[in-house]
């Protein structure tokens, strides 16, 4: 099936990174009634670049199916990465609003707070792959090679993955950085797909680049889902947030498990992120789930 990669002319990095694509292979141009389409002629890949931002873009994996009448696999979205630092950065990230006042409000950045989308399970190569390149290449010397934890819109009901650059105009339209992706892009798109059959994580606890998680999937062969940090975990003496949590742990889970049907779901904590009683309280929320905590050393010995 086809991947489709959705960019947007309101965000410069978008624009940025489809430029390198569209000069690092081979598209022809279609028409849509959603935007600028372009068809890859050497694999199963649709470019698409929308008016508005991204963010915003409900459904529009869907939308382009049926315009299409063909089924879509999964969605890679183009966007720059923002951080109040400024520290140059590539990331990866699943998407969905894991924080808010009450389930079913809107997101600052798009999406609804407690639906998480179906995450696309290319993100854990993607991340493989450019920390990879960072040990190569001296232009990515001073970046942050990373994950994020799953935040912001749009709805999607495909399988969907965030690729960034950040953090500043500097990187978000430099064209160099930007072909980094699109070689990373283009070189996973050409190969298999990830085995339906293997199992993935959903990673609990942590900053919000995910450092211990990162870790393990750098060192491992592991598919990662959804990442729920620990901003977005509830004190467990709170019984609002702990139900609210309940709701947003079950949206993660069942949106991996509505991605990859066949694929077995664990989880990784970030143990020493947590309080004993607040890991305890996730440990036994999961196996409501039945969702096995595998501990890191065995993730890195169960290849």
């Amino acid at each position: 099936m086809t991947t489709l990669i959705l960019a947007s002319k309101a965000d410069s990095a978008s624009l940025t990174l489809r430029l390198a694509l569209i000069a690092a292979h081979k598209w022809e141009s279609t028409s849509s009634p959603l935007g600028e389409l372009l068809v890859n002629t050497e694999m199963d890949a649709h470019m698409l670049l929308v008016d508005g931002l991204h963010v915003k873009s409900d459904n529009i994996g869907k939308m382009h199916m049926d315009s299409v009448d063909k089924n879509i696999e999964d969605i890679i979205v183009l966007s720059k990465h923002v951080s109040s630092s400024e520290v140059p950065a590539m990331t990866v990230h699943p998407i969905g609003v894991l924080t808010g006042q009450e389930i079913g409000e809107g997101g600052r950045s798009g999406g609804v707070y407690g639906t998480l989308v179906p995450p696309n399970p290319r993100m854990a190569p993607f991340l493989r792959a450019i920390v990879k390149r960072g040990l190569l290449d001296q232009r990515l010397s001073n970046f942050d090679l990373t994950l994020e934890a799953t935040h912001h819109g749009p709805v999607m009901s495909l399988p969907t993955m965030y690729v960034e650059i950040g953090s500043s105009v500097k990187e978000w339209t430099d064209p160099k950085l930007a072909g980094i992706w699109a070689e990373i892009i283009i070189e996973n798109l050409s190969g298999k797909s990830p085995d339906p059959n293997k199992r993935w994580m959903v990673c609990i606890g942590g900053g919000h680049y995910a450092p211990r998680h990162r870790d393990i999937l750098t060192r491992s062969n592991e598919l990662v889902g959804h990442i729920l940090p620990s901003y977005a975990l509830p004190d467990v003496d709170e019984e609002p947030a702990l139900k609210n949590f309940e709701k947003v742990l079950k949206a993660a889970i069942l949106s991996m498990r509505e991605a990859r049907p066949k694929a077995e779901v664990i989880a990784h904590l970030d143990r020493k992120s947590m309080s004993a009683n607040l890991r305890n309280y996730v440990i036994n929320k999961l196996g409501t789930f039945d969702v096995d905590v595998v501990r890191g050393k065995r993730l890195l010995t169960m290849e």
